[in-house]
């Protein structure tokens, strides 16, 4: 999966969906209804962390979960909306305009069962990624989940070349359309360990340039 266009997209978000279905090749999808399966169950309360259109949200709700979702784009947020009301899901979605910043404002401790979060942390500084993670296990109660899908630093040089001959031309778009480009996250099963999470299961792509993490606060 590809996410060097996330801002192109997000700048046209009526096109997002589609364009986000293009670039994974249709992949999108089936990694929201793993990371639903894997994280949330009926009852469960649930943090959509970056929600953009709700399709994650929505695919947790429809598992029975009852979800927040947060985003700080407003025009995301309609769509989203639009979307939960026309899947009649709003009775159990609940979505906010923040930034991940704003998590230690916002919730008590011990708010949620699981914590999803799905292409957000490539928005992230290293900085603001470890807050991020360190508020998602302040916000968990013990024994809660936390489920990220993200692209990442692929593990060896070989393959980051691959990557990088891959993605060079839609980075170099991306730059020209929006002056702006986009950090796969490095160590990332590192940086969540570091915030006191058990790794519990992991898959990756076969570049290792995106992966699924479930990990367990205890």
């Amino acid at each position: 999966m590809s996410y060097v266009f996330m801002k192109v997209l997000e700048s046209a978000p009526r096109r997002y969906d589609l364009g986000i279905r293009l670039l994974s090749l249709g992949r999108i999808s089936r990694v929201h209804r793993e990371m639903a399966e894997r994280g949330v169950s009926d009852g469960r309360r649930a943090l959509d962390i970056g929600c953009g259109t709700g399709s994650l949200a929505i695919a947790c709700a429809r598992r029975g979960a009852q979800v927040t979702g947060i985003d700080i784009s407003p025009h995301m947020l309609d769509i989203a909306r639009r979307k939960v009301e026309q899947a009649d899901l709003a009775d159990s979605i609940t979505l906010l305009q923040m930034s991940a910043i704003e998590l230690d404002e916002r919730f008590e401790p011990q708010s949620f069962d699981t914590i999803m979060s799905s292409l957000t942390f490539s928005e992230l500084s290293d900085d603001e990624q470890r807050f991020v993670l360190r508020q998602c296990h302040r916000l968990l109660k013990d024994g809660g989940r936390l489920v990220i899908a993200d692209e990442t630093v692929p593990p060896s040089w070989p393959r980051r070349l691959l990557h990088l001959l891959v993605r060079l031309p839609l980075v170099v778009l991306t730059y020209v359309l929006t002056q702006t480009t986009t950090r796969a996250v490095a160590h990332l099963e590192s940086k969540i360990a570091d915030a006191d999470f058990e790794i519990e299961w992991a898959s990756a792509s076969l570049l290792g340039d995106f992966k699924i993490i479930s990990a367990i606060k205890h």
